[in-house]
């Protein structure tokens, strides 16, 4: 087949590639844009939590419990929230814990909780806090 008759067939039964470059190039934008709004949205929601936790104080009460003060911040939901609170020993194993109710409403709310221990504590604090 001569080179003339082969171009004219390749142009006449090659497939062509579907998108134009311009359009490929648009489509990858695209995609990268909403790539970072979505990368952004879900930093961001992790940045700022609607509920947190902050231990304001404690005291060792008896070798059997641990007061323990703290702070709950609930700024976006007016649900009731259940805030667990530990003690731990001098080794760092825990020696008490107790779930903690949380009446419902939005706002910040200071808290005290005795937390009954197994043996001797020399810390209290707040594992978590969920929404219930």
């Amino acid at each position: 087949m001569a080179p003339e008759a082969r171009d004219e067939v390749v142009a006449r039964y090659a497939r062509s590639s579907g998108l134009s470059r311009r359009s490929r190039i648009a489509l990858g934008a695209a995609g990268v844009l909403a790539l970072t709004g979505v990368v952004s949205y879900i930093g961001l929601k992790q940045a700022t939590p609607t509920l947190t936790a902050t231990v304001l104080g404690y005291h060792v009460a008896s070798d059997h419990s641990v007061d323990v003060r703290f702070r709950v911040d609930n700024r976006e939901s007016d649900r009731a929230v259940t805030c667990t609170v530990r003690a731990r020993s001098a080794n760092g194993d825990e020696v008490g814990r107790l779930n903690v109710p949380v009446a419902a409403g939005s706002g910040t709310r200071e808290l005290s909780a005795t937390v009954r221990t197994s043996s001797r504590a020399i810390t209290g604090e707040v594992v978590e806090c969920r929404l219930t």
